[in-house]
Order: C-alpha cells, then structure tokens, then sequence
C-alpha cells in the first residue's frame, strides 16, 4: 500500500494553532525562570517578620535546575522533578493536553547511547495519569540511517512506548507533515529546515538528552538534541550536516538556530549512565560511565551546562570537553548568544539536597 504524501507547510503559512502552541511553551518557561529566585528575602532572614501569628506554609520553590542523586532510578527521577515545575510527576499538564517526548535515537544503540526506555515508560505513564489526552515518541534517526523504527525497536523504545500507552512517530515516514522555516530566518541552514508538525503543535515538549561525549561537537545534550527533528533530506543536503562544520562555530550555530525556533516545556538529561568517550554510537574507543545523576530544567543552556560539567568530571581524559571552561565551549557560546536561555553563571540557580558532592560541580559552572 503506498503511502499518502505528507504536507509541508511554509514558515509564511504556519498555522495559528502552531504559533499559540509556541507562544504558550515559551511563556511556560519564562514564568518558570521568574519564580525560580528563592524566598523573598524578608522571609529569609530572622527577625524581620512583624506578626507573632503562625505562617502559612509556603509553597515550594521550582528552581530552574533540579538535580538528584540516589539507589533507584524512579525516586531519583521523581526527585529531581520536584525540584522543578515538574512536581508532582509532571503536575504542570492539563487534561486533554498533548505530550510529545523527544527521545534521543541516533542510532539503534541501547542505553545510555540513546534514551533509556525506563525513562519513556515512567513519563509517559505520568503524563497519561495527569490526564494527557495524547502521548507522542518520536524521532529520526542520523540521516544516512534509513530505518529509524529498527533502531527504536532494538534500542527498547518502541517496547517500552507501547507499554506505557503512548504513540510511536517515526519521522522518516513520508506521511508525516512538516513545518518549514526559511533559510532566511537560519541562514546556516542552506535551504532552511523542516520540523513535524505534531512536534511543532504539541501542548509540551518534553527534551530526553543523555549525557554524552560526542566525538565532533565535544557533547551532545540538550541543545543538539533537537537535530533528531530536522527531516533527512534537509540534514544531508550540502553545506548543512552533509559534514559537521565546525570551523567558524557554524556547527554550534546551526544548533542554536534550530532551538529559536521551538521551545520545549522540560529538559530532563539522563546522567544516571553516560557515554564519556568517543561517543554519539558505540564504536571504536566509545567508553561508558555512571555518574549516578539525573537533571531537570526548563532552561536548555542551564541543563547543558550541568552536563558539562558531568562530563568535566567523568569523561576520558582525552575527550576535547576539557579544553573549554564549560562557558567557552563553542555549543554553549552559541546557545548564549542566540538567546536560548540563561546568559552566564550569574544566572544560574539548582538545588539538588541529595547530591552529596554538589560543590564539586558548581565550581566548574559558577
């Protein structure tokens, strides 16, 4: 049976559902980066209150990061959400609400090469219990791989998808319609790129990095996950990522430009494993670690950070995430200066009560 053609639609042409949708995550996540500050500072210093009458209990605080650490991955997965404005396993959707889970699934290798399957099954299960109307995994894998749905069969996504309840997209399928944003608006994107529209129209986007060494552009994280949307045709094409470019940052570039362009709700890096050398597939002198960590935030550039700094400490001694103090790093710099997310360390915020040797990794973020 052939399949029908999918649309694409133009950047000129999008829809209203597609700007309302954008326009909502983005305003998400700027409220979440205003009330993440703390206390007033009234109530955090003795002696300043006037009334002898008991305080209300205060809210909790969602801090911009929320990272932690312990024996099992759900509580710890569960921990470092509530840090967050992902309380209350995923407390922030609403019924009826579209949930697509950005997986990472470069290739067909398992955890921590891609997405551990855990990790999809437990917040899809979250999601559907919040009263998520739908559900959607989905990815494409590197762009000379024809097949991605093999690849998210053996890696254990597709398993672990279909068990918890949630849709499978694969975004190789020529049915899937797209979104195109103009080489104008990217102009390191010869001929622009496209992006699936159910992605793009999703009521919360919910970003599923590992933490990885990548063998050309030092990491691979939050910000280069969003690469895995972009259609085949317009990675392979010449002068996009045919090669990656690095000379001039115009890699690191091409990375921030397609983050200007879609926001997600939540970044969740998965550092309980990671890849700490060579890296983004296994191969050749690809090496594993165990970090023990799991990260959250709604800021991309504050979560790809924290993983630097993982990485700082975890990574072969020869990986190049070492040449850069993590605000160097070329991905980072980019990211900076595109207006991605936070600017610098004096706008960096975590709490994470049960990681012991948190200082080890604020010393090399602020």
């Amino acid at each position: 049976m052939s399949k029908n053609s999918g649309r694409i639609l133009r950047s000129s042409e999008l829809t209203e559902l597609f700007r309302h949708k954008e326009l909502s995550r983005r305003r998400f996540v700027a409220r979440a980066a205003t009330i993440g500050a703390g206390l007033p500072l009234a109530a955090a210093l003795p002696g300043c209150t006037t009334s002898t009458e008991p305080e209300p209990t205060a809210p909790p605080t969602n801090y911009l990061v929320g990272m932690a650490s312990g024996d099992q991955y759900t509580s710890t997965l569960r921990a470092a959400l509530n840090e967050t404005v992902g309380r209350e396993q995923l407390g922030f959707i609403e019924t009826g609400e579209t949930v697509y889970l950005k997986v990472n699934s470069n290739s067909g290798d398992y955890y921590p090469y891609s997405t551990r399957p855990k990790m999809v099954q437990r917040l899809t299960e979250w999601a559907l219990e919040q009263g998520a109307g739908r559900v959607i995994v989905g990815d494409r894998s590197f762009w000379g791989d024809p097949n991605t749905y093999n690849n998210l069969v053996a890696n254990g996504i597709v398993e672990a998808s279909e068990e918890a309840g949630a849709e499978l997209v694969v975004f190789d399928d020529d049915s899937v319609d797209w979104v195109e944003f103009s080489e104008d608006d990217n102009p390191d994107w010869i001929g622009g790129f496209r992006y699936p529209l159910p992605v793009v129209e999703a009521d919360h986007i919910i970003n599923l990095p590992v933490v990885k060494t990548h063998f050309i552009s030092t990491f691979t994280m939050a910000l280069k996950n969003l690469i895995g949307l972009v259609h085949a045709d317009d990675r392979r094409r010449e002068g996009n990522l045919d090669v990656h470019i690095t000379a001039g940052n115009k890699l690191y570039r091409q990375i921030a430009q397609l983050n200007q362009r879609i926001t997600p709700t939540l970044n969740i890096l998965d550092g309980w494993e990671a890849v700490t050398r060579g890296g983004p597939t296994i191969g050749g002198n690809s090496e594993e670690g165990e970090p023990g960590l799991l990260v959250v935030s709604t800021d991309r550039i504050a979560t790809d950070v924290v993983g630097l700094a993982i990485l700082k400490r975890f990574a072969h001694s020869s990986e190049e995430v070492h040449d850069f103090d993590i605000w160097e790093n070329p991905q980072i710099v980019e990211a900076v200066e595109a207006g991605i997310g936070i600017n610098g360390p004096e706008d960096f915020e975590i709490s994470a009560p049960s990681v012991s040797d948190l200082e080890d990794y604020l010393d090399l973020i602020v």
